[in-house]
């Protein structure tokens, strides 16, 4: 298992150092990514009695070749260099594109990212800048990547405590959370932010459910709202995890105690951003960014896009071309409230739950929906809802079939970045579909049995 892990990283290894030969780097990417893949999942139904250094070991065993090699499946992380260059040169990101200065790497950056603004926030914009203040590309790539590890290195600091916390076996959370090929690949080789993201959800998680000894009762959301702060500063997904963060903290779930600890939390993350807002003058400039990411990517990674996107094909050959333009809009903006209303649907669940571990899975759910339904998808923004569900949740089955569904992701962007979606649309379309139906089975499964549930209660209770 490890050294057949090994070798689908030295094959994915090959394929980021070859990725412009196509002849060489494809056949690589799919045997390493296969070999990799499947190697990690046997390794999951085999860990009764393996000691969490060994599993540590072998995933470091797994990312070193990665590491050395050309950042795979992204070129992200080469915008996040031209940007620091802006940070370094003091020009603002928010407001120039990484043409502007020109950058020194634009050659390695897409057409289509160089006129556009910054999407992250102040705290990643310091570390993007210090990177880059280095002036060789080499080095700040290697830079990114050691935040990157250090963001993985808190989510398995603090998942192990978490897990801890809530009797769940943290060699088997760590399988799913630290070692899994989407950390290998796109976490460490790809250097993503997300991985930092990852880091500092997991910390201000463990603050609210295993809080530091001798920790003052409003100190602890206060400190936890600033950890959540620090994440909204890398990027703004984390705005989602506040809410459920102030179930972990409130022992109380009736209105005005989750009112009032809200505040002392949301507090504590306005007081952390708000700081790094005043240390660097980079503020809320990255909202108008946030349009520009979708509108460069069209892909049905996005069920609501994919859903758009087949929508206006059917439109388009059935003689309504000018329905169709504009259908790929409206399926987002669609996705966009059905996800306000699956995240509503997930807090309100998880306020009559007393448990954490029940919390943390609504979390996560909440944290897999934003990725979703959001009108861009790519594998890299399920790092943080991976590590959430890895070390939160304590069904091993389930972090199990997790798993399933992480591995084949792992095939939807090719060695150059380049994403499957954008070749292969008209499979997409089917399968988005068919995923709104069977979601939509489910769904009715479930009320059918709740309500045929709820009838027998009734029938049963004395009197009645």
């Amino acid at each position: 298992m490890r050294y057949g892990g090994l070798a689908g990283a030295l094959l994915l290894a090959l394929a980021g150092a070859r990725f412009g030969q196509h002849s060489v780097a494809q056949p690589a990417w799919l045997a390493g990514t296969v070999l990799l893949a499947g190697a990690w999942l046997v390794l999951g139904r085999r860990l009764a009695g393996v000691r969490l250094r060994w599993l540590v070991l072998t995933g470091a065993l797994w990312a070193l070749p990665v590491l050395l090699s050309l950042p795979l499946s992204s070129r992200d992380v080469y915008s996040y260099a031209c940007q620091g260059a802006l940070v370094a040169h003091g020009v603002d990101p928010y407001t120039h594109g990484v043409a502007s200065l020109p950058c020194p790497w634009l050659s390695t950056i897409s057409h289509t990212w160089r006129s556009t603004t910054s999407p992250y926030g102040p705290l990643w914009l310091i570390v993007a800048g210090g990177a880059a203040s280095s002036h060789r590309l080499a080095l700040t790539v290697g830079l990114l990547r050691v935040v990157a590890l250090a963001g993985m290195a808190l989510v398995g600091w603090a998942g192990h405590r978490l897990a801890r916390a809530l009797g769940a076996d943290p060699v088997r959370a760590a399988w799913l959370g630290l070692v899994s090929p989407l950390v290998v690949v796109h976490a460490l080789s790809g250097a993503h932010n997300d991985a930092l993201l990852a880091g500092l959800v997991m910390a201000g998680l463990l603050v609210a459910v295993a809080p530091p000894d001798r920790l003052a009762p409003m100190a602890r959301p206060l400190l936890a709202g600033g950890v959540l702060g620090l994440a909204v500063a890398v990027k703004a997904t984390a705005v989602v995890v506040l809410p459920f963060l102030v179930l972990l903290l409130a022992a109380d779930r009736r209105w005005w105690p989750l009112v009032r600890t809200g505040a002392v939390a949301a507090a504590g993350a306005v007081g952390a951003y708000g700081l790094l807002w005043a240390l660097t003058g980079y503020g809320l400039g990255w909202l108008p960014s946030l349009s520009q990411t979708a509108r460069g990517v069209i892909e049905w990674t996005s069920v609501p896009t994919g859903l758009g996107l087949g929508a206006a094909k059917v439109l388009y050959h059935t003689g309504h071309p000018d329905l169709a333009r504009h259908m790929v809009a409206a399926f987002r903006a669609g996705g966009l409230v059905v996800l306000a209303a699956v995240l509503v649907g997930l807090w309100w669940w998880a306020r009559r739950r007393t448990r954490p571990e029940q919390v943390l899975g609504a979390t996560g759910a909440a944290l897999v929906a934003t990725v979703v339904l959001a009108p861009v998808a790519f594998p890299w923004y399920a790092l943080v809802a991976q590590a959430v569900l890895a070390y939160g949740i304590t069904d091993d089955r389930l972090r199990y079939r997790l798993g399933l569904v992480v591995a084949p992701a792992m095939l939807l962007i090719l060695p150059s970045g380049q994403g499957i979606a954008g070749i292969y649309r008209s499979p997409g379309y089917l399968l988005d579909g068919l995923l709104v139906l069977g979601a939509a089975a489910w769904l009715a499964w479930r009320l059918r049995a709740h309500l045929h549930s709820r009838r027998h209660e009734l029938v049963d209770v004395p009197g009645s």
